[in-house]
């Protein structure tokens, strides 16, 4: 009666808590998995049951259960893939497609063979023992090979968790590996006997039952959102392949026991005790406290130092060059220091770059809080003045109240200053350890103080970081400004030269109407000048239209009336914005002038496979290491009185309208710049 007891309470968490899941959870695939592995593993005990509670049609339940038994192998598999990962289809390995292909034998045999072809019993109803044919020898073995498998990628998980989500899937995993592991001990019987004894149903559902409680205890108090990405060096380091070829050793011992003492072996105690032992060991090997004792046991006594440096100094850089954002560099570096130093949590406090207090940035395990440290803080003297590790659990110090309640509440230990040569830019607060008995000594002060250097050189290339781009900004921002004044100079001069002409024709008529027209048009350059002061002309923001290009070219010319061009070629259409063009051509119109004798210089209109505008002036040329290393760069020039503004301004706007702009020197003297602009579609 207990028995059956067992076995149907076991069935309803196995059926009833997966639907739970499925409602609750926001993550499809583990949601799934989790549902038909359970489901599956629950058809299994059902038929199972069914079978043992009805011995007359028992062959009917089981070839059911064979079924079950066969879809547990890739089912298992798949939730063990999917449990708490980060999963997606086309990121598993090759590896895991094979097993997960091969997974699908054991449900081919159940397919291809009669059930009489896997068991026979002489008197089911007397005894309930199912005895094995040769093919269920090998079909039981692949179901526990898959089962081990399944079980070593639920490993991989853990093993993989960071720091602060191992503790809160810790019993989750080890429920999930109790439910499976019961399936194999219970299998293991078809190697020792080669029989399944099915009074054995009711230990299995007790394994069972233990497992799904630590699963629900887990997910319910400490959350099932964790998504753990698996490294390849970690997923093949594997204490359960070690565990599994000593249970399987233990099982062929007993298998010999069997054959030499008989049936006075005890073995439905070993079973028990086995499991039991087996159980307790793995929530021991998961447990941070005896993994820290064990770690720093081996460490002590086989390498006489309490830390590989090697090894640290990997996992600390790995740890840095992975950070992707401010805040996955301060994790990092707080999720390294508990790991290394075995401690609970930490925070990280930084000096603000335009403030001399020291404000919380991060917390890793650790309350937050919103406490402030002024650089006159007791405590913060303190470390500027020691430049030194503070364990509070040596003798106390003086330090404001706040700071007082802070590091009681927080449980802190130690107190890590961040210098950078003589500045301290930040500190670290480590609380208590996980192994509340370890001690630490002089080796644990000089590697945090290592590690708190490295991150000091890491703050301090961030903040020079900051103040470069800031310094970038300034430099954008004094390049808007000269944009601005080389226009302005554009502008100057035509006003200079009516300033001149004015003296002598004043009051000629004709001239009044000329100058009004040309302060006319100073003025709407002005007002565009105004309206685009910050904005370097992009291919959005142009008015595009179709333009004669040469009519563009002899219109640009009157602004500068005392100016000797001649001009050649053609009507040509571009597609351009205007104004934005006879600024180039304005700009490189002023530069010929200057370059040349008597104010003279040639314009080409060239039509091509592309209209181009040619400008050549009469000068000396352009310096052959100018033009090699850029004559379009900012605050490049060849003049004296020049900004260097002009041809970079040129190459922008001729950029934005999808054109192109270069410059030759003739070995002869001169120069030609060549302006290359669309057509009209």
């Amino acid at each position: 009666m207990m028995s059956l007891v067992l076995q149907i309470f076991a069935l309803l968490l196995v059926v009833c808590y997966p639907l739970y899941v499925v409602y609750r959870s926001t993550r499809k695939w583990s949601s799934l998995s989790f549902l038909v592995a359970f489901w599956v593993l629950g058809g299994m005990m059902a038929c199972d049951m069914l079978a043992a509670s009805y011995p007359a049609r028992f062959l009917m339940y089981k070839n059911a259960s064979l079924y079950f038994e066969a879809l547990l192998c890739p089912t298992f598999l798949l939730f063990s893939l999917s449990y708490f990962r980060d999963f997606a289809w086309h990121r598993m390995s090759g590896q895991q497609v094979l097993f997960l292909l091969f997974s699908f034998v054991p449900v081919a045999m159940v397919f291809f063979f009669p059930v009489r072809d896997f068991f026979y019993s002489p008197d089911f109803t007397i005894d309930r023992i199912l005895y094995l044919e040769e093919i269920s020898f090998f079909f039981y073995m692949q179901v526990m090979l898959f089962l081990v498998v399944g079980l070593y990628f639920l490993e991989a998980t853990i093993a993989n968790a960071p720091h602060g989500a191992k503790w809160k899937i810790k019993f989750a995993i080890v429920g999930a590996g109790a439910v499976f592991s019961t399936q194999v001990v219970y299998f293991s019987q078809s190697m020792i006997f080669r029989a399944i004894d099915m009074e054995f149903l009711s230990l299995r559902a007790f394994g069972v039952i233990v497992g799904v409680l630590l699963v629900m205890y887990s997910e319910w108090s400490r959350g099932r959102d964790e998504r753990i990405t698996i490294s390849r060096q970690l997923a093949y380091r594997s204490f359960l392949v070690l565990f599994a070829g000593i249970f399987l050793l233990g099982v062929g011992l007993v298998g010999e026991g069997i054959k030499l003492f008989g049936s006075d072996f005890h073995t439905y105690a070993y079973l028990v005790i086995g499991f039991l032992a087996a159980l307790g060991l793995v929530v021991v090997a998961l447990s941070e406290t005896v993994r820290r004792k064990l770690r720093l046991m081996v460490q002590r006594n086989f390498y006489g130092e309490k830390y590989d440096y090697r090894i640290e100094w990997k996992n600390f850089t790995e740890r840095m060059t992975r950070a992707r954002s401010s805040e996955e560099l301060y994790d990092n570096i707080l999720i390294n220091y508990c790991e290394t130093f075995g401690v609970v949590g930490g925070s990280l406090f930084l000096q603000g770059r335009h403030s001399t207090d020291f404000s919380p940035v991060h917390f890793h395990e650790m309350d937050e809080v919103e406490l402030v440290l002024p650089e006159k803080a007791p405590l913060v003297d303190h470390l500027r003045q020691s430049r030194s590790i503070l364990d509070l659990s040596g003798p106390d110090i003086e330090m404001a109240e706040a700071t007082k309640e802070f590091l009681t509440n927080g449980h802190v230990r130690f107190v890590i200053p961040i210098f950078s040569d003589k500045t301290l830019l930040g500190i670290i607060f480590l609380t208590s350890p996980i192994n509340k008995v370890e001690q630490y000594d002089e080796e644990d002060m000089e590697l945090m103080g290592a590690l708190a250097r490295q991150v000091g050189a890491i703050f301090m290339n961030l903040r020079l970081g900051d103040e470069l781009a800031e310094a970038r900004d300034m430099e954008g921002f004094g390049q808007v400004a000269a944009f601005v004044l080389h226009d302005l100079k554009n502008q100057v001069y035509p006003l200079s030269l009516l300033a001149e002409n004015a003296r002598e024709y004043i009051d000629d008529p004709e001239f009044q109407k000329d100058m009004l027209d040309s302060l006319s048009n100073i003025v709407g350059r002005m007002n565009v000048l105004i309206a685009q002061l910050t904005n370097i002309p992009k291919k959005g923001s142009l008015k595009l239209k179709p333009v004669d290009l040469l009519e563009l070219a002899k219109d640009t010319a009157r602004l500068i009336p005392d100016a000797r061009i001649e001009f050649f070629g053609s009507n040509v259409t571009v597609l351009a914005d205007p104004e934005e063009i006879k600024k180039v051509a304005l700009n490189l119109y002023v530069n010929a002038m200057e370059a040349g004798e008597n104010r003279r210089f040639e314009v080409h209109i060239v039509d091509d496979e592309l209209p181009v505008l040619r400008v050549i002036d009469f000068g000396k040329g352009i310096d052959g290491d100018i033009l090699k290393k850029g004559l379009f760069m900012p605050f490049k020039t060849t003049k004296k009185k020049g900004m260097g503004i002009g041809l970079y301004q040129c190459k922008q706007i001729v950029d934005a309208h999808g054109g192109k702009i270069y410059a030759t020197s003739p070995d002869g003297g001169g120069a030609e710049f060549s302006v290359v602009l669309p057509r009209p579609e």
